[in-house]
């Protein structure tokens, strides 16, 4: 029996096979999926940044900027760096900026003003005065300015720029006012 059983099993395992084998639906072969197309990308220049404008400035606001006033400490005619009652000021740039715009154009002609706080008598405010626009002269002249085209003048106490009576306002009053007399 067990050789029966053996025959059977292997005649029913290879009906199996067979009917197996014989159902299935031979496979297509599976295309294989296009490589992908490269797609040339142009890039953009990225662009360019709006350009910064600067507000226009008038030929007048900018030679107010390069003759700005320089000041004094009180009682002095020496051309330092101001810091004091709200007056920061490097006196030597300033002069420096004054001197190179004047180079470059040789046909410029100034006055300078020396200016005092109202303190102290009126013929000792011309003196200080006027040694306080002689400085800016000479500081001008040592820089390649010719002399003769800077004059000097010494308005004492006479010409305030801030009419009040306080340490502030006298700050504000020791000055040298650069005018523009040809240009």
């Amino acid at each position: 029996m067990n050789k029966t059983y053996l025959s059977l099993a292997a005649i029913v395992s290879a009906s199996f096979l067979a009917y197996s084998c014989s159902c299935t639906t031979p496979k297509k072969p599976v295309a294989e999926a296009p490589a992908p197309v490269k797609q040339e990308v142009q890039q953009q220049a990225p662009a360019a940044p709006a350009p910064v404008t600067t507000p226009e400035v008038s030929e007048e606001e900018r030679l107010k900027e390069i003759f700005q006033r320089i000041h004094f400490n009180f009682d002095k005619y020496n051309l330092t760096h101001i810091d004091k009652w709200g007056i920061n000021q490097d006196v030597p740039k300033v002069l420096d900026g004054i001197a190179d715009y004047m180079a470059k154009h040789p046909n410029i002609k100034i006055k300078i003003e020396g200016n005092c706080d109202e303190r102290g008598t009126e013929a000792y405010n011309l003196a200080l005065g006027q040694k306080r626009a002689d400085a800016a002269k000479n500081y001008l002249v040592m820089h390649g300015i010719s002399p003769d085209r800077i004059e000097t003048l010494s308005n004492g106490k006479l010409k305030p720029v801030d009419p009040a009576h306080n340490e502030y306002a006298w700050a504000k009053n020791r000055n040298d006012q650069f005018v523009i007399l040809s240009k």
